[in-house]
């Protein structure tokens, strides 16, 4: 039996720049039976063109040419016309080691399960380095385990990009919630429950891109707010059912409360509302010793109040 299909998903938006390195790191993966789906999400720039040109030069790259609705909605439209047996998706500013794909399907195939995830490195725009790919080691993880450990930000996180997915835990209607921000925060822990589990590697296949004109570089805007809507999803969906689940989603939705809470400036009216929903939080993360070290020390913080909580944020961040 041959390699399965895999289709590799790449959206598309303003990314002209860091384009080319992207794709030409998804050409020269050491697995080669792929389907590369480019998705030109209406981007201003030569994107679309890019897309064209690489296309002409290998028949496994297709492109998609769509009016502009957001990266969910790029994936989205992606997800419903890929032909492969597994999806993973890559960010188009971001790029990969050649063994990637490979990587992310021999430990699906190995461990017997739907999602697998790798690690990544994070870099400053105009840096170069490298990645840990010696010694790594390897897990597989039930899908509870995998929701906690991921909700704990300990071996993998939340994101959509470092993995692979059976594309079958699809079918059962998950997509990623379209013209929102954070949009695989409310995604990929619905996607491990339809699983049998996942396997994680140690090793780092994925460059990260760091840049100020990325979402996460952007100033505080209330496009940020839809934390506050998966927070509370999340919080609410595991608390009447799951006390070890919700424990670590309180970790995980805390971490991401401070994270928005550190952009916005102080008096404008979402501090407040950020810091209530922090104060609800803390008790619960500052006494769970499962939680990140990092979370609880800024739980206990915050304690001290929000000017000083601030005060000492902005010095030793």
């Amino acid at each position: 039996m041959g390699a399965p299909l895999i289709s590799v998903i790449v959206p598309c938006y303003k990314v002209e720049r860091y384009l080319c390195k992207c794709v030409t790191s998804i050409l020269s993966q050491t697995y080669r039976n792929l389907e590369i789906l480019l998705v030109d999400d209406g981007s201003p720039d030569n994107c679309g063109k890019i897309c064209d040109e690489f296309a002409k030069k290998d028949s496994r790259i297709k492109v998609i040419h769509k009016k502009n609705g957001g990266l969910s909605d790029a994936r989205n439209v992606a997800i419903d016309i890929a032909t492969g047996e597994w999806l993973i998706f890559i960010d188009s500013d971001d790029y990969v080691s050649n063994s990637h794909v490979e990587t992310l399907y021999s430990l699906v195939e190995k461990y017997n399960v739907e999602i697998a995830a790798a690690q990544f490195k994070k870099r400053q725009e105009g840096t170069h380095i490298k990645l840990d790919t010696n010694n790594s080691i390897e897990i597989k993880l039930n899908k509870e385990d995998a929701i906690e450990t991921m909700f704990y930000q300990d071996l993998f996180e939340t994101s959509a990009w470092g993995k692979i997915y059976k594309r079958s835990l699809f079918e059962s209607g998950i997509r990623y919630p379209k013209g929102k921000l954070y949009e695989d925060l409310p995604t990929t822990y619905k996607l491990i429950e339809e699983s049998s589990g996942v396997a994680v590697t140690s090793k780092q296949t994925t460059y990260y891109l760091i840049r100020k004109s990325s979402i996460e570089g952007e100033s505080f805007s209330e496009r940020k707010n839809a934390v506050l809507e998966f927070g509370e999803q999340i919080l609410n969906y595991f608390q009447p059912s799951n006390t070890k689940l919700y424990n670590a989603a309180c970790c995980r939705i805390l971490s991401a409360y401070f994270h928005i809470f550190f952009q916005i400036e102080k008096g404008n009216k979402w501090e407040q509302i950020y810091w209530k929903r922090i104060c609800d939080l803390r008790f619960k993360v500052l006494f769970n010793k499962k939680a990140r070290k990092k979370a609880r020390i800024a739980a206990f913080i915050s304690y001290l109040g929000i000017d000083i909580t601030r005060f000492l944020f902005s010095h030793f961040k």
